[in-house]
């Protein structure tokens, strides 16, 4: 992809420099302005047959919609490398190769190939009519042989110094196709190139300590730990007992209400004890006269069903009062003094902490209105984001560690305690929980920090800054420095980011020279060819 005088001036005469400095460089020129993509041709009618350096001509098919690999790059040899200048495989472009030119073979001006491995031209090729992999000149050689389209030819780029197939600048295309640890080459103009624009160079340095990724966390209550606490029945509030952050204990009262419904409940329920023991003396009565055999059967039986029904009465009330909170001391104080009182006490359902407050005196509540919430602040949740590309690494019972700038000397240790099972579709982040009870009583909830979560121990990793990487095509790349001017485009599996490093999973060594300042030029190095900046126009 660059001429041929580049690589040996004096091996021409004058007129044939002129010729060639006109084919290479006027000729790309002019058609660029004429808006055609460099690795396009025209499919209008079959042109003039230009000379063996030129670009195919111009070419037509049968049906307008089909193509051939000339016209459509999907239908490319993908283990052949393309000449985006000139239109032709690079092993067949003499402009770029003249070193690999055979003058006594036939070739096919229309489409850059030798004429006995044409099969646009020679459809029997691919057709099977004829040995694709023998010579039709009777040679005998195999296509392969004489470095047909099957056969490997190691290509070497004169301009950048590098095997044709290693070159990121003539070949960028094939850095999507690189596997992690595999590269790519970059070579600047220069050997002080680099150094007088800025790209500098640390050694990669190995880690031997667990493997932490960072991630953004809040702090929140546990919810495991809180209880909003609502009245269950209607009623005014007639005191309030307690405030927010009062301690309290399990069963404290935090409010009384004046309860309509807890004395119509009191009331019924006492009043089916009475109906109870009323039907119990009848059932003793009917049954010592069944002994004596005077009572007739009727009457047992109904005596009996009356005191059934009011057992199950008395049963289905008193539940009624247990759930309207009442104790079963209450219950039985409530049976002993035949208390009907319209009071109904608001318990604290555990030791904690009260954190929140509504219930105001005289207000008229209905169940359900929060009037207090309670928690045990003895825990908390560091809930965090975990970027998706991390998932396969977070699982729960992993050790974690949550820091915060407005508590700059403590450290907060805990356990991941869940994993989210669904990604958040704007963030494309998974949530995380961790608990801690380390120095709670210092935490606030809503506090904002940075969580690291300790996922593996590799004493084989190597971490580089984070500045070191460059992401190109969905993928990540590092520059490794082989020679002053020579940089390699490395293909890395980068793992998690720890303060401003990041843990590389495969792809470096230990002790190569990796690119940390200046990255984002060699980079754009690499993509001006894919810019449009080619080799002719260096």
């Amino acid at each position: 992809m660059h001429t041929s005088m580049m690589r040996n001036p004096t091996a021409f005469s004058w007129a044939e420099l002129t010729r060639r400095i006109f084919i290479a460089v006027l000729l790309p020129a002019l058609s660029s302005c004429s808006g055609r993509a460099p690795d396009t041709v025209d499919t209008e009618d079959h042109g003039t047959a230009a000379p063996r350096h030129l670009a195919p001509t111009s070419h037509s098919h049968e049906s307008a919609s089909e193509t051939c690999f000339i016209c459509d790059p999907a239908k490319r040899d993908k283990a052949r490398l393309w000449c985006r200048e000139h239109a032709r495989y690079e092993d067949r472009c003499w402009l770029c190769h003249p070193e690999l030119e055979e003058a006594s073979r036939l070739y096919c001006e229309e489409h850059g190939l030798y004429e006995d491995e044409c099969h646009l031209c020679h459809p029997e090729l691919q057709e099977g009519g004829q040995d694709a992999g023998t010579s039709p000149d009777g040679t005998g050689q195999t296509t392969a042989e004489r470095g047909g389209p099957t056969a490997r030819v190691d290509l070497f780029c004169n301009e950048h110094s590098v095997p044709e197939i290693e070159c990121a600048i003539c070949q960028p295309d094939l850095a999507l196709s690189l596997k992690p640890g595999e590269s790519l080459k970059v070579r600047f103009a220069s050997k002080d190139a680099s150094d007088r624009i800025g790209v500098r160079t640390e050694l990669v340095r190995p880690t031997d300590t667990e493997s932490g990724m960072r991630a953004f966390c809040e702090v929140q209550y546990n919810l495991n730990e809180l209880a909003r606490v609502t009245p269950l029945a209607r009623g005014v509030v007639r005191k309030v007992l307690h405030d927010v952050g009062d301690p309290v204990e399990a069963g404290d009262v935090l409010a009384e209400l004046h309860s309509v419904s807890a004395a119509s409940a009191k009331s019924d329920y006492l009043a089916a004890l009475v109906e109870q023991e009323i039907q119990q003396r009848a059932f003793d009565r009917e049954s010592k006269l069944k002994q004596q055999e005077i009572a007739a059967e009727k009457d047992f039986l109904d005596a009996d069903a009356a005191y059934r029904t009011v057992q199950l009465q008395v049963k289905t009330l008193r539940q009624k009062i247990i759930n309207f909170g009442f104790t079963q001391d209450e219950i039985k104080e409530i049976e002993r003094t035949l208390d009907t009182s319209a009071n109904l006490a608001i318990r604290a359902p555990f030791a904690g902490e009260i954190i929140e407050r509504s219930a105001v005196t005289g207000e008229a509540v209905e169940i359900g209105d929060p009037l207090f919430t309670v928690a045990d602040l003895s825990s908390r949740w560091i809930v965090m984001s975990i970027p998706s590309s991390q998932i396969s690494r977070i699982r729960q019972g992993q050790r974690m560690e949550a820091r915060f700038d407005a508590l700059p000397n403590l450290t907060f240790t805990g356990q991941i305690t869940r994993v989210d099972t669904a990604i958040d579709p704007r963030t494309r982040m998974v949530g995380a929980r961790g608990v801690t009870t380390e120095h709670t009583e210092q935490l606030k909830t809503g506090l904002f920090g940075v969580a690291t979560i300790h996922v593996a121990h590799d004493p084989s990793g190597v971490h580089i800054p984070r500045d070191a990487i460059q992401h190109h095509e969905g993928n990540d790349f590092v520059f490794v420095r082989d020679e002053p001017d020579l940089f390699a485009l490395r293909r890395v599996q980068p793992g998690a980011a720890l303060d401003d490093s990041v843990h590389i999973l495969s792809g470096l060594a230990v002790q190569e020279a990796v690119v940390t300042e200046g990255s984002f030029i060699v980079m754009s190095e690499f993509l001006k060819s894919r810019l449009g900046a080619g080799c002719v126009h260096e």
